[in-house]
């Protein structure tokens, strides 16, 4: 008795909340290995230059939050550079500093975010939780200047809304395994944000280690990501790749070094990149960047 064997061909989205209503693709698989993809890009429009165009300037701000809502005080700082221009404003050293700071930021919440839930598509559950754990910490942060956990509408032209506080509100604890990071943490939040940030700083490099002990040489996540989604420093370009997808090609594109704002022209760190652009390269950019973002916070 023979069988035949076809590949199975579904639809992912736009109906999948990781599609956002916006993409439908056409996936043709082999067994696990995605062998085709027909994708169907759909239009996401929330109207933000027509609302931008009856509003004063600040109150533009927060909805660059909501453009990306991984990645809010980025946005928010593209645009506000923007109407600085515009004006001739130049904000105050201390104001670029803490915009660079959050921007930092803002990069290591991001980057957690992927590598979680690429763990977590991937079959690795526990490397989901970790990652949520340190955003839990990197929030606080945000709540501390602007009061909410995600659209801060924190930058302002000329600098930023407020100063960084003296002292941390006090936050609903979380849930640690070490308990001296605990005891850090907590003796932290009584101080200033800058010290919540510093006990940041000082803890997260191990729990990059961890990351790395759970992921790096794991033989199911390189099998699943060594030679997946593979692309070429020349495409890359071509379509207009940025960020560690670029870098993760050899491209050694980077803003803060090669158009630098903010703070950036001042401070010392690498620009990362990867040698095949494919799902582990990137894996592996991700990584050492929130270990450069680390030292310039």
């Amino acid at each position: 008795m023979s069988a035949e064997i076809k590949n199975y061909t579904f639809n992912f989205g736009p109906q999948h909340p990781a599609a956002h209503g916006v993409l439908r693709l056409i996936i043709e698989v082999e067994g696990e290995v995605i062998k085709n993809i027909d994708p169907h890009i759909g239009l996401l429009h929330r109207a933000t230059e027509k609302l931008a165009e009856s509003k004063p300037f600040n109150h533009n701000i927060g909805y660059m939050d909501r453009l990306d809502y991984c990645s809010m005080m980025c946005n928010e700082h593209g645009y506000v550079m923007a109407v600085e221009k515009l004006l001739q404003v130049a904000p105050p050293k201390r104001a670029l500093y803490i915009r660079t700071m959050f921007d930092e930021i803002t990069r290591i919440l991001n980057h957690l975010l992927v590598i979680g839930s690429t763990s977590l598509d991937i079959g690795a559950f526990t490397p989901w939780f970790y990652a949520f754990r340190e955003r839990e910490i990197l929030l606080d942060c945000y709540e501390a200047v602007s009061g909410t956990r995600m659209h801060a509408n924190y930058y302002r032209p000329g600098g930023v809304a407020r100063d960084l506080p003296h002292s941390m509100p006090q936050f609903a604890p979380s849930s640690w395994r070490d308990e001296k990071e605990i005891a850090s943490l907590n003796a932290a939040r009584k101080g200033s944000l800058l010290d919540y940030i510093w006990a940041f700083t000082e803890m997260f490099p191990d729990r990059l280690d961890e990351y790395e002990n759970l992921l790096t040489e794991n033989r199911i996540w390189k099998q699943r990501t060594v030679d997946i989604g593979k692309i070429s420093a020349e495409r890359a370009q071509a379509l207009g790749f940025t960020g560690p997808m670029l870098r993760s090609t050899g491209v050694a594109w980077d803003l803060r070094k090669d158009m630098p704002y903010a703070a950036y022209q001042d401070i010392d760190f690498d620009v990362v990149v990867g040698k095949t652009g494919d799902c582990y390269d990137r894996y592996l950019v991700r990584m050492e960047e929130m270990r450069q973002s680390t030292k310039i916070i």
